[in-house]
């Protein structure tokens, strides 16, 4: 079992290498995608580490989060071939051993764990899909006022765009960005690209794709069958900030095996979001994870 770990980070790098730590074996390799726009960081200290050269300028909301994940596939796939495919954030962080972790993806070969649920749903509506919207920063600036203003008067304007004709029948789907994917669809999904223009060309003006992306492209695809919920825990209850920030209350529910979350019990195997001060909750967890 060789397992690629795939990470977008932008922030908290102390945390990143606590991440990196806790989840690096001798079957575990990293591949690490480094925002443009943060500061540069050094992780010599570890093996089997790569950070990808090419660094996307990340905007919530925007495709460039797909880009960036489509390009640690790549990378990964042309260092050398992996049995799982695990896309992280920097700012995750496990919650079950590293045994625990392999033996489950063992047991489980041919399943692919990504959050899928059908269009439209109470926060993810068709708006997301068909309103076609420019890329910009989330928060309000002198740079991104004219570009929110074109997508407002767009979204106001009630013109829609087609779905892609290269696929019109294929049910959108969204959910979690966060997936665990085998090499079989990882095989099939980068096939899929390279032959697609049109999918993705139509996807970069979409609102959170990566919430869309690759959730319809393996609902409708031959590996439907195999899909299980995500691996990794988000708490979207508490709050704010959304998502809420893994704090001593979340202690008790990480030590049970499955954990109700999302409106259904689940097995969890990582979670976020953490930052650098949560070195004394992390040695809480590791107690957690040594009983797994």
């Amino acid at each position: 079992m060789k397992i690629a770990y795939l990470i977008i980070a932008h922030d908290n790098f102390d945390h990143l290498k606590r991440l990196i730590r806790a989840i690096q074996t001798e079957y575990t390799y990293f591949f690490i995608h480094i925002d443009r726009k943060a500061p540069q960081v050094s992780l010599d200290e570890f093996y089997h580490v790569q950070v990808i050269p090419k660094h996307y300028a990340i905007k919530w909301g925007g495709f460039s989060m797909v880009e960036a994940t489509i390009e640690l596939l790549k990378t990964a796939c042309h260092f050398d071939a992996f049995d799982r495919y695990i896309l992280l954030s920097g700012v995750d962080y496990p919650i079950k051993s590293n045994t625990y972790i392999k033996e489950l993806f063992e047991k489980n070969q041919t399943i692919n764990f990504i959050e899928a649920e059908p269009m439209p749903t109470v926060n993810k509506p068709f708006d997301r899909l068909f309103c076609y919207r420019l890329e910009c920063e989330r928060n309000v600036t002198l740079k991104s006022l004219p570009v929110k203003a074109v997508n407002r008067l767009v979204r106001l304007s009630g013109i829609r765009r087609p779905y892609p004709q290269e696929h019109p029948d294929y049910r959108p789907f969204a959910g979690s960005q966060w997936w665990a994917f085998n090499d079989a669809f990882v095989d099939y999904l980068l096939n899929f690209l390279s032959e697609n223009a049109e999918w993705i060309t139509f996807f970069k003006h979409t609102f959170v794709p990566d919430e869309m992306f690759f959730q319809t492209i393996i609902m409708n695809s031959p590996f439907a069958a195999t899909v299980r919920p995500t691996l990794t825990y988000v708490d979207w209850v508490s709050g704010p900030p959304y998502p809420y920030t893994i704090q001593k209350l979340h202690l008790n529910l990480f030590k049970n095996e499955f954990i109700y979350a999302s409106h259904r019990l689940s097995i969890y195997c990582f979670a976020r979001k953490f930052n650098d001060d949560s070195a004394e909750l992390i040695n809480e967890i590791e107690k957690i994870r040594s009983k797994y």
